[in-house]
């Protein structure tokens, strides 16, 4: 849901339509949840569920598999259910901050505030420098999975008619890589801010969009990353009812 929030956001940039404040990112998208009428309440049952996600990616991490077969015991899929756990954690922890009435402020400063602090540690550059690649690595993978439609492993593709087989894969393929692009963008300019011992480089989701928007052609690469993640959104619904858990 939120993906699909920030996606509408970054299609309405990109189109030049105002935001009244809102940034298309995961503390932008959770605001305006929050504003709307019973935002309160979908916003604590959006936190709830992305406990809940997280919890059953670090289950699978943990196991290698899920009750229904989900999941993979190699290496490299337990690392990335464990990533993606600890990420859904993070946005929970956004959402919660705001149901609080801590979040006030962008997502895009708890970045920087954080890598300005591990800067300054010993060996602090090649700290954040490898964080940049670890997450550099994981939008790889999943793009990877995007791109070779490894996602159909996980989705019980028997009970899909073939329509609905090839409409998922499609949606599949656009969203993973979109999403794919946005944590690609995050983790180079983690990279950038461990190259220059600039504290200021590294971004949040809020802020690589936002630079994404002031490059040259920079609008119409927002509108299709944006559009994408509306994609991912649409598929992620379509998934939860066929994922293999």
């Amino acid at each position: 849901m939120t993906y699909g929030v920030i996606g509408v956001l970054a299609v309405a940039i990109a189109c030049g339509a105002g935001t009244a404040g809102a940034t298309p990112d995961q503390q932008g998208a959770l605001k305006l949840i929050a504003g709307a009428p019973l935002g309160f309440v979908a916003l604590a049952v959006i936190a709830a569920g992305l406990v809940s996600y997280a919890l059953w990616k670090l289950t699978q991490a943990a196991r290698g598999h899920g009750p229904e077969g989900g999941g993979g015991s190699g290496l490299g899929e337990r690392l990335a259910n464990g990533g993606g756990g600890l990420a859904y954690l993070a946005f929970a922890s956004i959402a919660v901050r705001i149901l609080v009435g801590a979040g006030a402020g962008s997502s895009n400063g708890a970045p920087r505030r954080a890598t300005a602090g591990v800067l300054a540690w010993p060996g602090g550059p090649w700290i954040v420098g490898i964080v940049g690649a670890a997450l550099m690595a994981v939008a790889a993978v999943q793009g990877y999975y995007g791109i070779s439609e490894r996602f159909m492993r996980q989705i019980k593709a028997e009970e899909m008619t073939n329509e609905q087989r090839r409409l998922f894969r499609g949606a599949g393929r656009v969203g993973l890589t979109a999403r794919a692009v946005v944590f690609g963008l995050c983790a180079y300019f983690l990279i950038q801010s461990a190259v220059t011992y600039d504290p200021a480089s590294a971004v949040g989701l809020d802020g690589a969009l936002s630079r994404l928007h002031h490059q040259t052609w920079g609008p119409w690469l927002l509108g299709l990353v944006g559009a994408g993640l509306l994609v991912f959104a649409a598929y992620s619904l379509y998934e939860a009812r066929y994922r293999r858990l």
